[in-house]
């Protein structure tokens, strides 16, 4: 009984470790990536929901990619925190062996090992594929960010448009 309550506790304090860890890994990516993702408005004239909502659904991507360092530094942090509250030392007295904790660790990995290979086979790519589907059904909110100067656009199906000079939102010479 008492066993259990110490097994939980060590796993309890490694999951939420594990979380915190790939929680502020993933949203500072994320950041960066939704910041990159910018061009979608700026330059291709898509609205801003389908700006959020690719950017939501690249969020999966991210975290898979960060799910093996995020239980590896969780194990660390589980460890040295054990260690310095000389938790392991009263563990050891106590008769628990060094194995029973390694095999602990050891299963709470294959379950992590599991949750990896899951977002990383199912979930993510259907989160990229309604990404991709998504940008391509969404319709475009403006022409600005389309229309370059001295580059012929095809953009829309059956119509070229070459725009000789823009200034300020401003075209001269168009040519249909």
């Amino acid at each position: 009984m008492v066993k259990n309550k110490i097994y939980k506790y060590i796993i309890l304090e490694q999951i939420k470790s594990f979380f915190l860890i790939l929680f502020s890994l993933s949203l500072i990516a994320w950041t960066v990536r939704s910041v990159n993702f910018l061009d979608l408005i700026v330059e291709s004239g898509y609205s801003t929901k389908t700006y959020f909502t690719y950017s939501m659904l690249n969020l999966t991507n991210i975290v898979t990619k960060f799910i093996p360092l995020s239980f590896l530094i969780s194990l660390l942090l589980t460890l040295i925190k054990l260690e310095r509250q000389n938790e392991l030392i009263v563990l050891w007295t106590s008769g628990i062996g060094k194995l029973k904790i390694a095999n602990l660790f050891f299963r709470f990995s294959l379950v992590v090992v599991i949750i990896y290979l899951v977002f990383s086979t199912i979930v993510t790519p259907s989160s990229l594929n309604l990404s991709r589907n998504l940008i391509k059904q969404s319709e475009l909110d403006s022409l600005s960010g389309l229309i370059k100067p001295k580059v012929f656009s095809d953009t829309f199906k059956g119509l070229t448009v070459y725009v000789d000079e823009k200034n300020n939102n401003i075209v001269k010479n168009i040519f249909i």
